[in-house]
């Protein structure tokens, strides 16, 4: 059997997935894996000769056995007590994981203290702490009292899955605290004593760049020497993602081999016997990546740099497939369930291409440079060969994980490489000095700031080039595995004699591959939506977001939700939920963006999105109190023609939401004011009138919620209103218009508050309604009064809290309806 480790590997990680997706009894799987070692070790013993086939079998069952075992023992009784306030007592496992307004934890419960009950759990616990100005470590035992809870299941379909993420780490509750009494440290108990020196170091060396480096260089450096990226903002960590380096802000396999050639060429400056490098570089390279976090990347890359080590020190053959195999091994027997980490795909994957798609790809490169001198030619070639390597190793992960693919991310990474090495370096040595007097620090990051920033200009100088990115929707699993198959196929032929029979087979595989590659791209091809529309509900939560995917292929989306303070952060429901289920189903680009009122749960999302998504059309409400221009609005201006502003009522609309609009139209995006009897002419498959308001129609109570935007849309027989926020006072002048208001659809006004006429029900006479609500709210939505009265009327009910996303398709008679939340 030649590279058997190889194969035991991929027979455990079959067994481990096998465990996670069939749900075995860990008994069942323990006994099936006990008798299989007794089968297997009875064949060795009687040299029978079905034996290898065993001891496959058996790491297939180890695999199943251990994922099973993993999962069950990281169950905890505390999640009895989700959804209630609760004081744990338990040991912190992890150093602070630091944020601009809370701070994170790992903790091991050890008691619960409830309602004077006092009983002794077990199971680790996330905390999140809103105090970021005392910090705990690793080892101190707190008192803490807070909400428990367990994150709820994604709404939306392919959305981040929180709970399922901390799972597979071995934490099934959070406690969240807001009040910084609730936290008491109450003793320490040290833990692993190299773990607690080593996060002391590392926050002790972290803190010479905090107080002599400006906030922003500061969160990067230590983001690239220590792997802290809590404090990195949000528009860096975006811009780094886009180039395809955002591994660089996170202690990697790059870091490992950069702190591995500096510590060899030292050893070299310091005429270092050869012969002591191993012993040597071993501990240093250890303390760095329990300093770093041990995350799946920086494990690999240690596991892998120490077998080469050995392996030349002992004077042993290096074969890289065994070596790699070994360290996902050794992963994989110390947390299956890393498996599904990301971390640990995308650093298998990448090194994967590094060390068996490179050399050729080097090889192909040289033979294009033969024309230029040969040093120049195999540098170049090695130069583009690497991150080429990689990029096409990862771009399936890379697609499915962030919906995106770098085109420059080869001239980013061959740029960056050198500067992280020289940030790294100089990282390290401002820490260590600052240590010893902090002014020396300065000194030394004096010069560190200038590189910070010229990298960092580097980085957004590439994101803004034309075509930098490409945004993709999450492909299926059948496409990953048509590309692996193609590089893998690719590779074989390269690496195969040409004329020998291997080559020969290969080549009658290349019509049938080639055939299924282009099927499954037909398939995931975002191509226009022929005869069907498709509505999505988007779950954001407490809010408003609705996607209009038409027949001819246009989109528009109706409000943003949005979170408090969403529109001077820009950050929340718009980059967190809005944009990335866009971006996971193919939508790039609005062709109509409409906000029905002013409030920051309907439009706060637009900050972000009118950032980062090409907007034709803006629809807005013209009533919400303010002006544009110190013009008042108009409801019959010509299509195209700009919203000056709002009508003057009562309440005024926030002024962030008329900087919102004033930069909306800066940047070029047409925004107009509608009113009751405009048509938007999206796709001439469907016909868009807006119903309310009526112009210069007068509105009492909450004015800006009975300004909201009122739209019906029409495609064949099927019928869909969408009714904002609008309150009892609109909802009556509506049905005094006489418009049509029929519908088969009807999104309930106001997140389904009791404030709904059964007038309006009876005249809208629809057969579903839709409730855009968000779990756990604190305004008891929706209403009791509400729900019962659709039930009277015999109307099927979707709520966004407990269904998740509600996608709606139709053909223009049926109507098809899909959610988004599974039972947990």
């Amino acid at each position: 059997m030649q590279r058997p480790l190889v194969i035991f590997t991929a027979l455990y990680m079959a067994g481990v997935l096998l465990g996670d997706l069939t749900g075995f009894k860990v008994s069942v799987a323990l006994a099936l894996a006990v008798g299989c070692f007794l089968v297997a070790v009875a064949g060795y013993t009687f040299a029978w000769r079905y034996n290898p086939g065993v001891i496959l079998a058996l790491f297939l069952l180890l695999g199943l056995a251990f994922s099973r075992l993993s999962i069950e023992e990281s169950r905890t009784p505390l999640v009895d007590y989700a959804g209630q306030q609760v004081t744990l007592i338990g040991r912190l496992v992890s150093g602070a994981d630091l944020r601009s307004d809370k701070v994170f934890y790992l903790c091991e419960a050890r008691e619960l203290v409830k309602g004077g009950e006092r009983k002794p759990v077990c199971g680790q616990v996330r905390l999140s702490v809103k105090d970021v100005e005392q910090l705990y470590s690793y080892g101190d035992l707190l008192r803490i009292t807070g909400l428990l809870y367990r994150p709820d299941p994604p709404g939306n379909p392919g959305a981040f899955n929180y709970r399922t993420y901390l799972e597979r780490q071995g934490v099934w509750v959070t406690l969240s605290v807001n009040n910084k009494n609730s936290v008491e440290k109450i003793g320490e108990d040290g833990g692993n004593l190299v773990g607690r020196f080593a996060l002391w170091v590392k926050q002790k060396l972290s803190t010479a760049a905090t107080y002599t480096l400006p906030p922003s260089e500061a969160a990067v450096l230590n983001g690239v020497v220590f792997g802290t990226q809590g404090l990195i903002d949000r528009e860096t960590r975006e811009a780094f993602n886009e180039t395809g380096i955002v591994h660089i802000l996170s202690v990697s396999g790059l870091h490992v081999g950069l702190l591995l050639a500096g510590l060899v060429s030292l050893f070299g400056m310091l005429k270092i016997s050869p012969g002591l490098t191993a012993p040597l570089a071993t501990p240093v390279l250890l303390f760095y990546a329990i300093m770093t976090g041990i995350n799946p990347a920086v494990m690999r890359a240690t596991l892998m740099a120490l077998l080469f080590l050995w392996a030349r020190h002992l004077g042993r053959d290096q074969d890289w497939p065994t070596t790699l195999a070994l360290a996902a091994l050794v992963i994989l027997l110390w947390n299956p369930l890393q498996i599904y980490h990301p971390g640990f795909q995308l650093s298998f994957a990448a090194t994967w291409g590094l060390l068996y798609l490179s050399p050729l790809l080097a090889k192909f490169f040289i033979e294009l440079f033969k024309g230029i001198s040969p040093t120049i030619a195999r540098a170049a070639a090695q130069g583009i060969a690497i991150p080429l390597a990689a990029q096409l190793a990862t771009i399936p992960l890379v697609a499915w994980y962030y919906n995106l693919i770098s085109p420059v991310s080869i001239p980013a990474n061959l740029l960056a490489v050198p500067l992280v090495g020289l940030i790294l370096a100089l990282g390290l040595l401002a820490a260590g000095l600052g240590q010893v007097w902090l002014p020396l620090a300065g000194l030394v990051n004096a010069g560190t700031v200038i590189v910070v920033d010229l990298f960092l200009g580097l980085v957004q100088f590439l994101q803004q080039l034309p075509g930098a990115v490409v945004y993709l929707a999450t492909p299926p699993a059948l496409l990953a595995v048509a590309w692996y198959g193609g590089l893998l196929y690719a590779a074989g032929a390269a690496y195969t004699e040409s004329g020998s029979p291997a080559r020969q087979r290969l080549k009658s595989w290349a019509p049938a591959g080639a055939a299924l590659v282009l099927v499954l791209l037909i398939i995931w091809w975002p191509w226009p939506g022929g005869k069907r529309m498709v509505v999505h509900f988007i779950d954001v939560g407490q809010g408003d977001s609705i996607l209009v995917q038409t027949p001819g292929g246009k989109n528009m989306l109706i409000d943003t939700g949005g979170r408090r303070e969403e529109f001077q952060t820009g950050t929340g429901t718009g980059d967190q939920v809005v944009a990335p289920y866009l971006r996971k189903i193919g939508v790039n680009r609005l062709d109509a963006l409409v906000l029905t009122h002013p409030h920051e749960d309907h439009c706060g999302g637009a900050a972000y999105l009118i950032n980062n998504f090409p907007v034709d059309l803006a629809l807005v409400s013209p009533v919400g109190g303010g002006t544009l221009d110190g013009e008042p609005a108009s409801t019959d201006q010509p299509a195209g023609g700009v919203a000056n502003g709002t009508k003057k009522t009562g309440e005024e609309a926030p002024p962030a939401y008329i900087a919102l609009l004033k930069k909306m139209i800066a940047s070029g995006i047409q925004v107009q004011a509608a009113g009751s009897g405009d048509i938007l002419r999206l796709d001439p498959e469907i016909y868009i009138e807006v119903l309310w308001p009526e112009e210069n129609g007068s509105i009492g109570g909450a004015e800006l919620n009975n300004a909201s935007l009122v739209l019906r849309l029409t495609y064949g027989h099927s019928s869909f209103i969408f009714t904002g926020d609008i309150e009892l006072e609109a909802q009556q002048k509506m049905l005094l218009s006489g418009e049509g208001l029929k519908s088969d659809v009807f999104k309930l006004p106001h997140h389904g508050s009791r404030s709904l006429l059964p007038e309006l029900v009876d005249k809208v006479n629809p057969y579903i309604a839709v409730i855009t609500v968000g779990a756990h709210n604190t305004f008891g939505h929706p209403a009791p009064s509400t729900v019962d009265l659709l039930y009277q009327e015999g109307v099927t009910i979707y709520r966004t809290d407990q269904d998740g996303a509600v996608i709606m398709e139709t053909d223009g008679n049926r109507i098809e309806v899909k959610t988004g939340k599974k039972s947990s």
